[in-house]
């Protein structure tokens, strides 16, 4: 029998005067109930000690294994009063631990619950599954998504169709845009949508496809791609989610319904158990491993559940109260929580009504939620009531500090005006302070100085302990500091060129491993590289191509980590020394023109060494101006700046 508290029965602080209720098991006959018909539950259930039920979830207490049982406990009993809307379930996972569990209402431990668009999360990972297994790979997601389907007639689409990737689907920026009626036309007409058929519709009845009609509308890609994923796997799309997800996870109540095409739902319509939305998010938690197995690419959950869109006319993407900066990645969704004056990130799958799965990588902490009525956001009350109780208390003393103070050395943010850096802390006077470059983890800045004391170059770091950043600290003279992969945990700072015979001075890291490097040659024609790794083995560096090495001094490379970008700097015709210049993936795979970042960044003296923070907030980039000594020598003087990396996606449109 599942121990509960009655929250009405005891004081808070004590403890001990628990009284138990019967398990939140599901009646007899109640599995056989649809949602709406499962009665509404006289008193809610709630656990600060889940016990284990054997489906792989590790349990612990809340309290002594992390957060405030008081703050949490009282949470509860308001929700069991009414007080937050329909909730219907809401489990704590911290560390990797169910801390805590709640059903009322209609929740139930052992009823799968509706999901609504949290659906859309599943059907994510079901393509990262695919390419996990080799059906596809990562640069397969910037190719036409119609290059996949064999039963289309390209002939009868509308103009751009072609323009539509994977990429575009899953970040809902297809450009697809058909009338309410003609989608009420298909639901009257299912034979005209079976199978491929509804691709070939969609795309013969919407409006021209173009890259300036390529942004976020929400629902504009889930069914496409279920599609691919039907085509792409041996058997039935439905099988292959089955066999290689669900059974994996040991998820064996749930219910995912079919789609009018045939295929499995990839929007909405399945529903899961609060403990098994718990495995879904464990699975992003950590990065596509499940017991020990790689379920899904580490690169595709690290770039499925960070920020891709970040800005769209949708309502979805508003600012209210705490909730802020809202954007979009792989169908997950992503925010940051504020909490006192220090903003916490989130990305979350999010369903309709308040089907949610919430995870807050720097806690640590994963919050699910179910509702049939929401009256607050979800993420407000985590914000406001969840996130306190979790802050460690060595860390609440710093929510008084302006945003961001954490991770940017107590700055506040630029927007999308270049600033400098860290004046007084890391750019000075005394010294040229060279390329900031963040650990992909964000507890450590490097950062190198030149002048009075510092000859040759000296690189320096500072780290964030203790809820503090310390003093820079010398690390030496040695200025080729790398990693071999851009995921946080995969590598430690390594300080020997990985190329002996190429005099490397700027590296960057794709998600999945591939090196994007320059060459420095006294004459200034080296050129930009590109070394895949391929089934664990460095492939040699070969040529980037054209497009990317015209002009001299190519330098100092920054590849986005889904490899949709690059940013480097460039001496062109026409420029003041460098310039910092963009080239976007196509969708063909190929690197479309470069684009001078324009005078916002380039200012006619040399910019350099471009590179975007790992939260991909910021893009910080080098500005400097040469000058001479009294001998007739030259040398630079220059410090890091900073802006809002929303800046990047004004170039996109400009190729």
């Amino acid at each position: 029998m599942t121990s509960v508290f009655l929250m009405s029965c005891f004081s808070y602080s004590n403890l001990n005067a628990q009284q138990y209720l019967p398990s939140a098991e599901a009646a007899p006959g109640e599995d056989t109930l649809s949602f709406w018909d499962i009665p509404v539950l006289k008193k809610a259930y709630f656990d600060a000690s889940p016990n284990k039920r054997m489906d792989g979830i590790p349990v612990g207490q809340l309290g002594v294994n992390g957060g405030d049982k008081t703050m949490i406990l009282k949470l509860a009993e308001e929700m069991s009063e009414g007080k937050h809307g329909n909730f219907d379930g809401l489990l704590i996972a911290h560390k990797g631990q169910l801390l805590f569990e709640y059903y009322g209402l209609r929740g139930r431990i052992n009823l799968p619950h509706p999901q609504a668009s949290a659906t859309k999360t599943y059907t994510s990972l079901a393509l990262g599954r695919a390419i996990q297994m080799g059906y596809l790979t990562m640069a397969d997601l910037n190719k036409p998504l119609v290059s996949f389907l064999d039963e289309l007639d390209p002939s009868k689409f509308v103009a751009g169709a072609e323009l539509i990737t994977l990429k575009n689907a899953l970040t809902m920026t297809t450009g697809i845009r058909i009338p309410r009626e003609q989608w009420e036309a298909f639901r009257n007409n299912p034979e005209q949508i079976k199978g491929q058929q509804e691709v070939q519709a969609i795309l013969e009845h919407s409006e021209p496809i173009t890259k300036a009609s390529q942004k976020f509308l929400y629902g504009t890609g889930p069914g496409l791609i279920m599609q691919v994923i039907e085509t792409v796997v041996p058997g039935s799309a439905k099988d292959f989610i089955k066999r290689e997800l669900l059974d994996k996870l040991g998820i064996t109540n749930y219910q995912w319904q079919t789609a009018p095409s045939g295929l499995p739902e990839a929007g909405w319509r399945t529903s899961m158990t609060s403990r098994d939305m718990i495995k879904w998010g464990t699975l992003a938690r950590n990065r596509g491993k499940w017991n020990g197995e790689q379920l899904i690419p580490a690169s595709f959950i690290e770039t499925a559940i960070h920020r891709i869109v970040r800005e769209s006319d949708d309502e979805n993407f508003t600012d209210t109260g705490d909730v802020m900066n809202i954007g979009y990645g792989y169908f997950w969704w992503q925010a940051d929580l504020k909490v006192g004056n220090k903003s916490y990130f989130s990305t979350s799958a999010q369903g309709g009504s308040g089907q949610y799965i919430v995870l807050i990588e720097e806690l640590d902490l994963m919050v699910v939620t179910t509702v049939h009525r929401l009256e607050k956001s979800v993420l407000q009350l985590i914000a406001d009531r969840i996130l306190p109780a979790f802050i460690p208390t060595s860390s609440k003393e710093h929510l008084q500090y302006p945003p961001l103070e954490d991770r940017y050395l107590g700055q506040n943010p630029p927007g999308l005006t270049p600033e400098l850096f860290a004046p007084g802390i890391v750019s000075t006077e005394a010294y040229v302070e060279s390329r900031g470059d963040f650990s992909p983890d964000m507890t450590e800045f490097y950062f190198t100085r030149y002048g009075g004391e510092y000859k040759p170059s000296t690189l320096f770091v500072t780290k964030y302990e203790n809820g503090a950043w310390s003093e820079a600290v010398d690390l030496g003279t040695d200025l080729n500091p790398y990693r071999d992969r851009f995921i946080p945990g995969w590598s430690e700072m390594k300080r020997q060129a990985p190329y002996k015979d190429l005099d490397v001075h700027g590296l960057s890291v794709s998600a999945n491993g591939t090196y994007y490097l320059d060459e420095y040659t006294p004459e200034g024609d080296g050129p930009l590289r590109v070394a895949r790794l391929i089934n664990g083995e460095r492939e040699a560096p070969k040529l980037a191509p054209e497009v990317i090495n015209t002009g001299k001094w190519v330098a100092h490379p920054y590849i986005a980590p889904d490899e949709s970008y690059l940013i480097f700097d460039v001496e062109r015709e026409g420029d003041h020394g460098a310039d910092i210049y963009i080239s976007f993936r196509q969708p063909d795979g190929s690197w479309g023109t470069a684009v001078n970042m324009g005078v916002q960044i380039n200012t006619g003296l040399y910019d350099q060494s471009p590179r975007v923070t790992p939260d991909g907030k910021y893009l910080f980039f080098w500005k400097g101006e040469e000058k001479q000594r009294e001998d007739g020598s030259k040398y630079l003087v220059g410090s890091p700046y900073w802006v809002d990396a929303r800046i990047i996606e004004t170039f996109r449109a400009k190729q």
